[in-house]
């Protein structure tokens, strides 16, 4: 009888102590839903208002100013609509990814056209920065992956290159062939990070925002999405970064079904 109220104690301490586990994982849970809605409720705010502000402007000088101020002003609220849409594209995926077993639908797809479309998508934010995107002779690189998922690994680390390099800056982009993966790298020599600072927006959820170098605002959220797009790809994502120096982001995606 000794035994049998010893294992059911010990099974008592056990269910206590998952019960304790889960609610504190609950507790961490709806704590960075709060903190992840409020960022995004401020991300889209701003650029909304920047939108609504620039097109009053265009309604009341549009009869006086010259093509020029005019088209200032149209490329403004064209990056703050950009932006927005970017943010609420990532909302879409990061959903997504809560369901990538259907969601994940891998194909063989031509990388460098969907590079040269993303680059061609963040044309305006580059010349806005001055930033030049350098892109050396690609031969035709193919690889086995979910083509809107790419597509938001490329726009989310392209938009991050841009925002944190300095005006008149460079961003090289470049890929190589290792053990059946496809491997990129997407340089900048802008602002860098610690390295404290690369481990946490990597390894854990926390959620960082710092401003760009023109003051860009920014949830973070991007390089988490990245990460677990990636994660669904079976690939890696690493970064090469030195505080005022710039950062290198390298990722992997196969180059034929896993």
């Amino acid at each position: 009888m000794e035994e049998v109220d010893n294992i059911t104690h010990a099974e008592d301490a056990r269910l206590y102590k998952l019960k304790k586990l889960h609610e504190l994982k609950e507790k961490e849970w709806i704590a960075g839903n709060k903190k992840l809605l409020a960022i995004i409720g401020h991300d889209i705010k701003t650029p909304m208002s920047s939108i609504i502000g620039f097109l009053r402007l265009l309604k009341e000088g549009a009869h006086t100013w010259d093509r020029s101020k005019i088209e200032e002003n149209v490329d403004i609220a064209l990056i703050s609509a950009t932006k927005t849409y970017l943010l609420l594209d990532n909302l879409l995926q990061w959903a997504i990814t809560e369901n990538t077993i259907k969601s994940f639908q891998p194909e063989f797809i031509d990388f460098i056209a969907l590079l040269h479309e993303e680059i061609e998508n963040n044309d305006l934010f580059a010349k806005q920065k001055q930033v030049n995107i350098v892109t050396p002779a690609f031969s035709d690189e193919k690889a086995f992956a979910d083509k809107n998922m790419v597509k938001s690994i490329l726009r989310n680390l392209l938009t991050n290159a841009i925002k944190y390099s300095h005006k008149h800056g460079n961003i090289e982009i470049s890929t190589t062939k290792n053990n059946g993966f496809l491997e990129v790298s997407i340089k900048d020599y802008g602002v860098g990070m610690k390295k404290e600072m690369v481990y946490t927006v990597l390894n854990t959820r926390n959620i960082i925002s710092i401003p760009g170098t023109g003051n860009e605002s920014g949830t973070g959220f991007g390089l988490l999405l990245c990460k677990e797009l990636i994660d669904i790809h079976k690939g890696k994502i690493w970064i090469i970064s030195r505080f005022g120096e710039g950062s290198e982001f390298k990722f992997t995606l196969p180059v034929s079904p896993q």
